[in-house]
């Protein structure tokens, strides 16, 4: 049985020595503040984000408006997004791809301004890029300027021999970017990709490919799963060091995602079983109509419109009131985001 690699020290690297061992008191008087946070609610800066999606779900499309909302300090997947300097590492683009997917963005995001001079792009396509190789000299280029977030997109483009599904291989890899973190002050931001298969049928935190190791070490997770609305994806974030936000629904309307508060965010897609009558936005949009609607009405509707039987009905209306995108008072159904007529 071959021993495990440890590729940092195969390439040379030596160790950093140890921090001291101190008291609760020494570490009181000693902590620092918490450093700003690059994304409100989701990502301090010095700290490590992975943005997970199926393949093809515009992971990248997603990291370049990222790198622009914060070089512009604009809101991200409505979250607002401190102005700080950003360096994107393209691996896979060609020049002209990159900047045309930046046009695309800036064009369509009239408010975010200063992005020119704000953002920074090293272009490394076709170059070696192990990120044991590569840190260095990325460390080198910085140590001329600071910049409050980092993006290197795609991560496996850093991978070198690095296998994605053993544990103490991306152990190791995390354990780079973690010191180009530490070094940096910056916050660390990668995309990976599900495994394949079913990702509805698998908690958040497993759907992505290889080791446990890519779930366990970031300190904000942003998983996207495919929605049952077509080019929408349910955005789930687990957090280390900030509380919990709950799921909710972005749509894609090229060249960006927006955010989709009218769609429940528990309806993802399942590529296997019978498929729904209508989906939720289906039923809200065709069913209620704009209306305020008693019980026997939207019964009357989704029969007629999708030949639900009552009972089918009742579910759906239980299950998008709990969801809160259908409000149900004095006996009448309307939806929660749209303005209503009476019936």
């Amino acid at each position: 049985m071959s021993e495990p690699i440890d590729i940092a020290v195969d390439l040379g690297a030596v160790p950093e020595a140890l921090p001291a061992i101190v008291t609760r008191g020494e570490l009181a008087k000693a902590a620092p503040m918490p450093p700003p946070q690059v994304i409100e609610g989701v990502l301090h800066q010095g700290c490590k984000m992975i943005l997970s999606g199926t393949s093809k779900s515009n992971k990248t499309w997603c990291l370049l408006n990222l790198a622009v909302s914060v070089a512009s300090g604009m809101e991200w997947l409505g979250r607002r997004c401190a102005k700080m300097p950003v360096l994107y590492l393209n691996f896979e683009l060609h020049d002209w791809a990159l900047n045309q997917r930046l046009n695309s963005i800036c064009c369509v995001r009239t408010e975010c301004d200063g992005v020119d001079d704000n953002l920074h792009l090293w272009n490394l396509r076709g170059h070696n890029s192990d990120i044991t190789l590569l840190r260095p000299k990325l460390e080198e280029q910085l140590g001329r300027r600071e910049f409050g977030l980092i993006i290197l997109d795609p991560v496996y483009k850093v991978l070198g021999d690095r296998d994605e599904n053993a544990n103490g291989e991306i152990a190791g890899l995390m354990n780079e970017l973690e010191q180009l973190a530490q070094r940096t002050r910056a916050a660390i931001v990668i995309a990976h990709h599900f495994a394949k298969g079913d990702s509805s049928a698998k908690a958040s935190i497993d759907r992505m490919s290889g080791a446990g190791a890519w779930a366990r070490d970031p300190d904000s997770l942003v998983v996207m799963t495919p929605h049952e609305e077509q080019d929408c994806f349910t955005v789930n974030m687990t957090l280390r060091n900030l509380p919990r936000v709950e799921d909710f629904v972005v749509e894609w309307i090229y060249p960006i995602m927006r955010v989709a508060g009218e769609l429940n965010p528990e309806a993802l897609r399942r590529p296997q079983g019978r498929k729904k009558a209508c989906t939720d936005r289906e039923f809200v949009e065709v069913v209620l109509e704009k209306k305020s609607l008693n019980n026997g009405s939207v019964v009357s509707r989704a029969r007629e419109c999708f030949r639900l039987s009552e009972a089918s009905t009742n579910r759906y209306l239980a299950r998008l009131k709990a969801a809160g995108l259908i409000c149900h008072s004095g006996g009448l159904y309307w939806a929660a985001h749209q303005e209503v007529t009476p019936e």
